[in-house]
């Protein structure tokens, strides 16, 4: 099944073959992978993007693409676990971050639209009023949407305003020339200051591990203290436009976005190797409701 994304291809980079160095070290090449490796390069160091199989064909290529602050109801358990000033500081530093993707994408055709997010409760309201206290202690401009333009009752949803949504492959696509980046290239074993793949090797100042999960299954056994998670996401023709991204805080709900005359309905997540909704989930919420 293809990507809505992938209409948009991404030019082939080399494989790694022969010993080089480089400042930094970037394995992965997803969106965290790339935009890392763009703003060093900006910055003026010298840096190189290794990715085991073709860059951004995996989360990135397949992302519902919204880029918000707004990551479910967040903001309360964080006050109640770390406190306001760290929560604060994680507001701020997604908020700096929705900026720049602004910013960029204000430079390049990727299809950027301002949207304003929802976090909605079919149930639960009281959830809600709690997470808008939580966000005004801490200075931010939230508000409660009782009205929802949905196919389904919902107890309301909290609103952050101007948030973003966009075309994933199409900005990378403008910022990969800037890039040095080597495909099919698997790091097999890392070093202090030294990265082991097939056909080379690449000694770095400093390594950042892009990679989603770990991918060394022996530097404090974290591939046994993770787990992956699967979500599926449907695109549906010839249904009502929605004016926003819109998000269930329950932890299996539906998700919701368009682009241009399309929409994009998330959900069935599960963990990966257990049963879950999946695809059928979602085509039977599709039937129900379109």
């Amino acid at each position: 099944m293809e990507s809505i994304w992938a209409g948009q291809v991404l030019p082939k980079q080399p494989q790694l073959h022969g010993d080089i160095k480089t400042d930094v070290l970037i394995i992965g090449g997803g969106m965290a992978g790339l935009l890392c490796g763009y703003e060093l390069t900006k910055a003026g160091v010298n840096c190189v993007i290794a990715e085991a199989g073709r860059i951004a064909s995996h989360t990135t290529g397949n992302t519902t693409a919204k880029v918000t602050a707004q990551h479910g109801l967040c903001y309360t358990p964080m006050i109640s676990r770390f406190g306001q000033d760290i929560a604060g500081h994680y507001l701020e530093a997604n908020e700096k971050a929705l900026s720049r993707f602004r910013q960029l994408c204000q430079e390049w055709d990727c299809d950027w639209e301002d949207k304003d997010n929802y976090i909605y409760s079919t149930t639960d309201a009281a959830k809600l009023y709690a997470e808008l206290s939580s966000l005004q202690s801490l200075g931010y401009p939230a508000e409660f949407a009782e009205a929802l333009p949905l196919p389904f009752p919902t107890a309301g949803a909290v609103k952050f305003p101007r948030q973003g949504q966009f075309h994933p492959l199409k900005f990378l696509c403008a910022i990969l020339p800037t890039l040095h980046v080597f495909e099919q290239t698997p790091i097999r074993q890392l070093t202090k200051r030294t990265a082991i793949a097939d056909h080379g090797t690449i000694t770095a100042e400093k390594i950042i591990v892009a990679t989603h999960f770990p991918f060394l299954n022996k530097h404090g056994s974290y591939f046994m203290k993770l787990y992956q998670q699967r979500s599926y996401v449907l695109a549906l023709e010839s249904v009502p436009e929605l004016n926003g991204m819109y998000l269930d805080e329950a932890e299996n709900g539906l998700s919701f976005r368009s682009h241009g005359s399309t929409l994009l309905l998330g959900g069935g997540g599960h963990r990966t190797g257990k049963q879950g909704g999946g695809w059928a989930e979602l085509e039977r919420c599709a039937k129900t409701y379109y």
